[in-house]
């Protein structure tokens, strides 16, 4: 071999080993980064609709920036690409930060917008351009288009959806994941630096491609690729939500539904997919949405067990079967405006998701909807029949049994439980079921109040989980005895059921971020007007619960966390910093934190109480359970009582007396109560949440939620 053919020889095998390793770790970064600003963001701004929309806003017009810049560079000559890469490459690495502590007003999106982009839009358009652009450098070099890239760069991005909520959130605080990040920039910017200059290399020295002959690509082509790159998004977010609404809004809850999402691209785009998984895809998805209907449909059924299977397995078929199709009909050069059209349907998709349909649909059948989509795209697909006509006939074939099924639930649903009015918005789902005894409210799967009207005595009782023997119940009743005038914060409306034990004399504020749980509080229940006639001072205040208080200057005797997101708490609402700050509402009166954590699928008091402990403060678990039979007349309690689990946090030499409140049984054994105290003097360092450090699978039995 000659002499002068060896660094030629060298460049040649090294660049596709450079661009190996930087398209998965880029993919990486960039899915890994989105967890870390939405957690740093939420202590900052709280859980408002500007806090997560401006996040969900930001990162989709990140990539779709970060894959318009890859489109309009690789047509450039290699030298101005290599220059502008190693320039982004160093802004990214400079400009990086997280955003700072600024106290704002409000939350809204233009502003989360603009706080993530000063701290992250250079590194982020860097990462989201490393695939489509190396594409380029590939195929520069006479590959084929190397689709095979977007499955290595989905595997990067499934490998940071799997070890983030197992691994990275459980073992690192935010500043370390932030340091390692940032350390993982660098390789990546000093990959796609060398990459860069090997390219150049490699092009000064070979003669110029032949030019090939334009591919044409008809606008029936580009909206296919837009048609199936929003239908699988939304499928997939669909999923999602229905998964949120029983565990809660985290990174734990995107891992089943995303997973897959990220998983079929792998598949469909390895270069071994074949027409018949195709044609296999098209009837498991007929299957799993026969199962997925038959099992939940349109009504509010739990999803867990095997219903959270049913869920899991069409949201893999829906995807394998999107993305199959986006991979047959991938054109054969125009690459970087195919990448360019799959991110606009991404956000295109994400938008209708969480803007768009929650006004449109006032239940979450958008799921079902989009699974129906993929299927008649498919069944188009595999009878080669295009036309119009064609079209309509086998989306109506299929809609209108799933629509029929799914009506006939509904209608049994509300038949079965008395009238049924759905409402719905940026913040979720809530149903009020009305018949003669009472009123219901839940969101989707979770009860969050009720009022008895039979009568007017009935009518201003509390129910559910704060009647009078539950940990609520019994700590109103012995403040009480003491207090001839309380002030009591709640964050979390619900039904407003708390304010049935405000008297002449009392403050009651109560924060909710959801604009619609305010207003059916007061069209739906009476409890507010009811407390306010008895002379009580009831206000409800669309704030976040954590920032409305650290503003504050009230002093309180009780605080109530009681703000369920599905079957969880928010997680920025029970850190160390979180409960540091209502403590200081609290210290002047000696007050008492109550903390509602009854859950299906999770354990709040180890992480709640190690937590406490790390500030100095005792916790004591309160699991109360009630039997529906009453006691002798005049000695009525407990209407429409359920199961609940309370945790109480003071100062530790008020523990005693809080214990005592509680007795093993109460009305011969009608009332029990199993009250949980450590005695330990070890704290379980690994337990305490803080703002750095939270992580929802310390609270979540998952395994519980997945059989149960």
């Amino acid at each position: 071999m000659n002499d002068s053919n060896r660094p030629k020889d060298f460049l040649t095998q090294a660049l596709p080993v450079l661009v190996i390793a930087a398209v998965p770790l880029a993919a990486f970064l960039a899915f890994s980064i989105q967890p870390i600003m939405g957690k740093r963001l939420l202590p900052i701004y709280g859980g408002t609709s500007g806090t997560w929309l401006g996040c969900m806003v930001y990162f989709q017009l990140a990539l779709l920036l970060g894959y318009s810049w890859a489109a309009w560079l690789v047509r450039k000559t290699p030298s101005f690409q290599m220059t502008a890469t190693m320039v982004l490459a160093l802004l990214a690495v400079i400009s990086f930060h997280l955003p700072s502590d600024e106290i704002a007003e409000a939350a809204g999106i233009g502003r989360v917008v603009w706080r993530l982009a000063l701290a992250t839009l250079p590194a982020m358009m860097l990462l989201f351009s490393a695939s489509p652009l190396l594409h380029g450098w590939m195929r520069r070099q006479g590959e084929e288009v190397p689709y095979y890239l977007y499955s290595i760069s989905n595997a990067g991005s499934l490998l940071a959806l799997l070890l983030y909520p197992f691994f990275i959130e459980t073992s690192l605080g935010l500043s370390d994941q932030t340091t390692y990040w940032h350390v993982l920039l660098v390789v990546v910017a000093l990959a796609l630096a060398g990459a860069g200059y090997i390219f150049r290399q490699l092009s000064a020295k070979a003669p110029a491609p032949a030019a090939e002959p334009p591919e044409n690509l008809s606008v029936g082509t580009v909206l296919l690729w837009l048609w199936l790159s929003a239908l699988t998004c939304v499928g997939m977010l669909g999923a999602t939500y229905h998964l949120t609404a029983e565990i809660g809004s985290s990174p734990l809850a995107w891992v089943g539904p995303f997973g897959l999402y990220l998983f079929s691209f792998m598949v469909t785009f390895s270069s071994h997919w074949r027409r018949w998984m195709t044609m296999t895809a098209i009837v498991f998805l007929a299957l799993a949405m026969t199962w997925f209907m038959v099992a939940k449909g349109f009504t509010a059924v739990t999803v867990n067990g095997t219903t959270a299977w049913c869920l899991l397995a069409l949201t893999a078929m829906g995807s394998l079967l999107g993305n199959a199709l986006l991979h047959s009909v991938r054109p054969a050069q125009r690459f970087e405006r195919y990448y360019l059209v799959l991110a606009a349907g991404g956000v295109i998709g994400g938008l209708l998701s969480s803007v768009v349909i929650p006004y449109v649909f006032n239940r979450p059948i958008e799921f079902e909807l989009a699974s129906v989509a993929l299927l008649a795209t498919g069944i188009v697909w595999l009878t080669g029949r295009r036309e119009p006509s064609v079209v309509i006939i086998i989306g109506v074939v299929l809609v209108i049994p799933v629509l029929g099924v799914g009506m006939h639930q509904a209608y049994r649903e509300s038949v079965d439980n008395g009238s049924m009015r759905h409402t719905r918005d940026l913040y979720g789902h809530i149903m009020v079921k009305t018949d003669s005894r009472s009123v219901v409210l839940s969101s989707d799967t979770t009860t969050h109040g009720s009022q008895l009207t039979a009568t007017p005595e009935a009518r201003r009782r509390p129910t559910l989980y704060f009647t009078e023997s539950s940990g609520a119940g019994k700590v109103m009743e012995h403040l009480h005895a003491t207090q001839p005038a309380m002030s009591v914060g709640v964050i979390g409306l619900g039904a407003g059921t708390l304010a049935a034990y405000a008297r002449n004399g009392d403050t009651y504020d109560f924060f909710d971020i959801d604009p619609k749980a305010i207003r059916v509080a007061q069209e739906n229940f009476t409890f507010i007007v009811d407390a306010r006639s008895t002379g009580a001072r009831v206000n409800l205040l669309q704030r976040d619960g954590r920032k409305a208080l650290d503003e504050s200057k009230a002093n309180y005797d009780v605080l109530v966390i009681d703000a369920f997101t599905g079957d969880g708490v928010p997680s920025h609402l029970l850190t160390r910093e979180a409960m540091a700050i209502y403590m200081r509402r609290l210290s002047a009166r000696n007050g008492l934190l109550l903390v509602h954590v009854s859950s299906r699928y999770s354990r709040f008091y180890p992480v709640v109480e190690a937590t406490a402990r790390s500030l100095n403060l005792s916790a004591v678990g309160v699991h109360t359970e009630i039997k529906h039979d009453i006691v002798e007349p005049g000695k009525e309690r407990d209407w429409d009582p359920t199961t609940t689990d309370y945790i109480i946090i003071s100062k530790p030499e008020q523990t005693k007396d809080i214990v005592a409140w509680f007795p093993d049984k109460e009305d011969g054994d009608r009332v029990t109560h199993l009250v949980s105290t450590i005695t330990s003097p070890l704290v379980d360092r690994d337990l305490i949440w803080t703002d750095d450090r939270n992580a929802a699978i310390d609270v979540l039995e998952l395994g519980r939620f997945l059989s149960n």
